[in-house]
């Protein structure tokens, strides 16, 4: 099998799972295991996965561990196979839950902690001499920026676990 074997439109699908995946800081390949399985209509094995999105079989390796650990995909037998096969979780809700609890919600919750860090660092260095007032002013305006977002963006946790 390649890449070849895969069309257009399911090619594009499985692009966009990667390009999300990036964007929250999770390699890209991952992305593409997870499209790519939510795609196919049987399980495929390691190999199958790398060939198919033309991936090293680390990669495939890396991925597919990934999105086990978040429960997206499961290992599967096949009769008369001795290779791991996978499938994906198909309830995408599932997918959200577990990425929101297992990744978001755990960053949101440390970003209060490292925004007050952040806050004390600023003050150290302004009493160190090592920023200007002006530099002070302007880091102590953003990091004001940081924490009403954070405010904000923790009032909706309760109201994201409620729709989950």
């Amino acid at each position: 099998m390649t890449t070849a074997t895969l069309s257009k439109t399911r090619l594009e699908m499985i692009e966009a799972g990667g390009r999300l995946c990036q964007l929250l800081g999770v390699p890209r390949s991952t992305g593409q295991i997870y499209g790519l399985l939510y795609l196919w209509p049987k399980p495929l094995a390691l190999d199958e996965i790398a060939d198919l999105l033309g991936i090293s079989k680390a990669s495939a390796s890396v991925g597919t561990r990934q999105l086990l650990a978040w429960r997206a995909v499961r290992q599967v037998w096949v009769q008369g196979e001795r290779r791991d096969y996978f499938e994906v979780e198909p309830d995408l809700t599932h997918l959200i839950r577990v990425g929101y609890t297992g990744f978001l919600k755990p960053r949101l919750n440390s970003s209060h902690q490292r925004i007050e860090k952040m806050s004390n660092t600023l003050e150290e260095e302004l009493a160190q001499g090592t920023l200007t007032r002006e530099e002070y002013k302007l880091c102590s305006e953003r990091l004001k920026s940081f924490t009403r977002i954070q405010k904000k963006l923790q009032t909706l946790i309760p109201l994201a676990e409620k729709l989950l």
